[in-house]
């Protein structure tokens, strides 16, 4: 399978077939990276997991992982996007703060939930063929990252295709998990910062609620280390019976999604009148959604004032309502710095060949 092939698959996945799924998967995988010890410690000293910094930080992170999962691999801007990440990890890689194996398990997880949340929560299974692009797409994007494989077994010899790397990724992911996942004091901070802090204008239940339906989709190693309350013997068979129905109901009842109808990650289009990229997901801070009669006051956002959040205010540049820069995006102080790191970055990029299985040199030498 050549990467433009597993890249069609992934397409069609994300916004035709399981857009709920993946979209779920994303959230869970940047919750989990806040249950490794020495990732919510580094999350702590770079003073990013703060009330004020947080919900930025927490966009950020999932606007640039929305480009890749999104773009094609030889598209300005996945290389863009790849390039920016690449640059502010650089320091914290250089000087030993992020290990290759945090990485490594944040690449993972991405992959571990995705084929977790389909399996447990949609209408049907994912075939070998869609784990086998997927697999394609995370072993792109991690030499793309730079990432070492090496603590996966077949690493010396290469895997035979993208199932075989994808189950290995899976499999290395869930044992590092119950290696290293710990409840320390900084995990415990972290969830308090993403998850307590956008539901602190709301009753304290709600905040409660909402820590119960996140653990029920951990396991035990991450729902300990996160220290998340297990939901009860009243809210677990509820949430089980709501995956049922759902299932049910798409399996049964609801007709395929149309291409017009199809749940884009990002938006194709820049914004005109800034040129930037406009973020069309609402969540309790509007950050780079573009302020329209819509999106002040549509069903969502008359629901998120209810609810303490807030909507794009028109007469604010608060929550940067022109959009986002994939050159620019990140901490504030990074703004506007390692551009032409990143310009190096792309074009060093562009000369890895999408046309080909990234997996053929493994084929070649096990003949």
């Amino acid at each position: 399978m050549t990467t433009k092939e597993a890249y069609d698959i992934m397409t069609q996945l994300q916004e035709l077939e399981f857009p709920y799924a993946f979209n779920k998967a994303r959230v869970i995988a940047l919750l989990k990276a806040g249950g490794i010890p020495t990732m919510s410690k580094l999350f702590a000293v770079t003073g990013q997991n703060n009330r004020r910094n947080a919900a930025k930080r927490a966009i950020d992170t999932e606007i640039l992982l929305r480009e890749v999962q999104s773009k094609e691999r030889d598209s300005i801007r996945y290389l863009q996007a790849v390039a920016r990440m690449n640059f502010l990890h650089a320091r914290y890689r250089k000087a030993g703060k992020i290990l290759d194996e945090d990485l490594l398990h944040t690449l993972g997880s991405g992959l571990v939930e995705s084929l977790r949340i389909v399996d447990k929560g949609e209408w049907r299974k994912l075939t070998d063929v869609e784990i086998c692009a997927i697999g394609i797409f995370h072993r792109n994007l991690g030499e793309d990252m730079e990432i070492p494989f090496t603590p996966l077994p077949s690493s010396p010899g290469g895997w035979r295709n993208g199932l075989h790397f994808a189950i290995e990724l899976r499999d290395w992911t869930i044992q590092y998990e119950t290696a290293v996942a710990k409840p320390v004091a900084t995990n415990d901070q972290y969830v308090r910062v993403y998850v307590d802090s956008a539901t602190s204008a709301m009753p304290r239940a709600i905040t409660t609620f909402l820590r119960k339906v996140i653990a029920f989709e951990l396991d035990d190693t991450m729902r300990i280390s996160l220290n998340l309350e297990a939901p009860g013997p009243l809210l677990r068979p509820a949430l089980i019976a709501f995956l049922s129905v759902r299932k049910f109901a798409l399996r049964h009842i609801y007709l395929p999604r149309p291409r017009f109808l199809a749940v884009k990650a990002v938006d194709d289009n820049p914004n005109p009148v800034s040129g930037l990229y406009n973020f069309s997901h609402f969540g309790f801070r509007p950050w780079y959604i573009r302020p329209t009669f819509w999106t002040r006051w549509g069903p969502v956002p008359l629901l998120l004032r209810a609810l303490g959040g807030r909507v794009p205010d028109p007469s604010g540049n608060k929550y940067r309502p022109l959009g986002y820069s994939l050159e620019t995006i990140g901490p504030n102080p990074q703004e506007g710095k390692g551009l032409d790191e990143m310009r190096i970055m792309v074009e060093f990029l562009k000369t890895r060949s999408s046309t080909k299985c990234p997996f053929s040199y493994g084929r070649r030498n096990q003949k």
